[in-house]
């Protein structure tokens, strides 16, 4: 049976459908797109390093195994994913992140073969001694590549300086050292456990036929005992772990990335935390500010500054970013400002203008059908209303945006940077 979720604000329907197997399938057609674009998502990510099943003791993983785990589920005994979808002219790829695995594909047609080589694939390891060892180097330069880039190194070290017990502040990729710890069974457990078709969503936007997602669905997802899987919980402190992270690189202009640590949420709590500190931050930071300017005109920043909010399972962190010659005064003068805005708080009419903007990016994002696909995929992670995010920025308060700054620690933060060899 096809539930419909109707949402009054955007004027749109999204389709839910159970399958007797667990799976979860969210679908939004999208009148006029000649594009589909389809996700599958297990909920396992970097963050799930230990696991129990149905109560009993916890597994340790090795830092890296859902990512390796990604790379081999594309490999088969007679034939690649690859090379299926190349045959019917889809583009495929993977991706994992901190709490998810996804695997999608966007097709202009043969959209229902491609949905089948999509489910097929995913539900059918195939992992040798002989094929886990094979990648094992392919992996290993990844990390190396991910290793020599600042971009990503910066990031980084922002997590490992504000968390200390949180699993998000080990590198999604894992090391050459834990790598080396996987094995074809390592794989095969983690599969199993997470894999279950009850851990996991389809989700579906663009140009398709609900009808045919169903029947799909119907013939390929495979029926599976549901699992109670659970990652090991952590007790992770409300301070940061370091105040200042540093590393020396090849840039020509040191690169800093300041994070705030705020108490982890989830639900809807975590959509309005998210929503309402993104407007907070566009208004005191973003590139209309009056901060904006000032530090722009004093040389200390440059139009690579920008803030936002990265938050998931068991962290929120809202965060700005940039080039400088100077990181530490910049943070600085993002602390003065803060202290600033408490005593004198942004005007109703400056909070308007800003939700009005971050809701008309959100309504953007839906003439994407990868957009909406992603849309549909974060809520069903949450396990939220398809439309949650939206329809918060629409409905957000002035009063919630300043109770969220009055209660902003703006000491306990670490500033992470990368600055050049000279």
């Amino acid at each position: 049976m096809i539930e419909k979720i109707y949402d009054d604000i955007m004027r749109e329907t999204c389709l839910k459908y159970v399958h007797e197997s667990g799976v979860r399938v969210y679908m939004l057609p999208m009148t006029g797109y000649s594009t589909a674009v389809a996700q599958f998502t297990a909920k396992f990510g970097s963050q799930d390093n230990a696991f129990s099943l149905n109560g009993g003791e916890f597994h340790k993983v090795p830092d890296g195994t859902a990512h390796y785990l990604e790379h081999k589920l594309f490999e088969s005994e007679e034939n690649d994913a690859f090379r299926l979808f190349a045959q019917t002219g889809a583009s495929c790829n993977a991706g994992t992140s901190f709490d998810y695995t996804q695997y999608y594909f966007s097709c202009t047609d043969s959209f229902k073969e491609n949905l089948e080589i999509l489910l097929g694939f995913v539900q059918d390891p195939y992992f040798t001694p002989e094929n886990v060892e094979k990648e094992r180097g392919i992996i290993g330069q990844e990390i190396t590549m991910y290793r020599d880039s600042p971009g990503w190194r910066v990031f980084t070290n922002l997590l490992e300086g504000l968390y200390s017990v949180n699993p998000v502040r080990n590198d999604i990729a894992g090391t050459v050292e834990t790598i080396a710890e996987i094995t074809e069974k390592t794989l095969y457990d983690c599969y199993n456990a997470y894999y279950n078709p009850a851990n996991m969503y389809l989700c579906v936007a663009g140009n398709f036929d609900p009808d045919e997602v169903v029947a799909v669905c119907e013939d390929k997802l495979k029926k599976r005992e549901p699992l109670d899987v659970r990652t090991a919980a952590f007790n992770e402190p409300l301070t940061v772990n370091k105040r200042r992270m540093e590393l020396t690189m090849p840039v020509a202009k040191p690169i800093f990335e300041i994070g705030f640590k705020r108490p982890a949420l989830s639900g809807q709590a975590q959509i309005d935390e998210y929503i309402h500190f993104n407007i907070l931050f566009d208004m005191i930071f973003g590139s209309v500010s009056d901060f904006f300017g000032r530090m722009r005109d004093s040389g200390l920043i440059n139009e690579q500054f920008s803030d936002g909010v990265f938050n998931g399972r068991g962290f929120c962190i809202p965060f700005l970013r940039g080039e400088s010659v100077d990181p530490d005064a910049v943070l600085a003068e993002i602390q003065r400002e803060l202290r600033a805005f408490k005593t004198v708080p942004p005007s109703r009419k400056d909070f308007d203008r800003i939700k009005r903007a971050t809701y008309g990016s959100l309504v953007r994002d839906f003439t994407s059908a990868d957009a909406v696909a992603s849309t549909l995929s974060e809520a069903a992670l949450r396990d939220s209303s398809p439309f949650a995010t939206i329809d918060t920025a629409a409905k957000a308060e002035y009063e919630k945006m300043l109770e969220l700054l009055l209660g902003l620690d703006e000491e306990n933060v670490c500033i992470s940077i990368v600055k050049g060899d000279s």
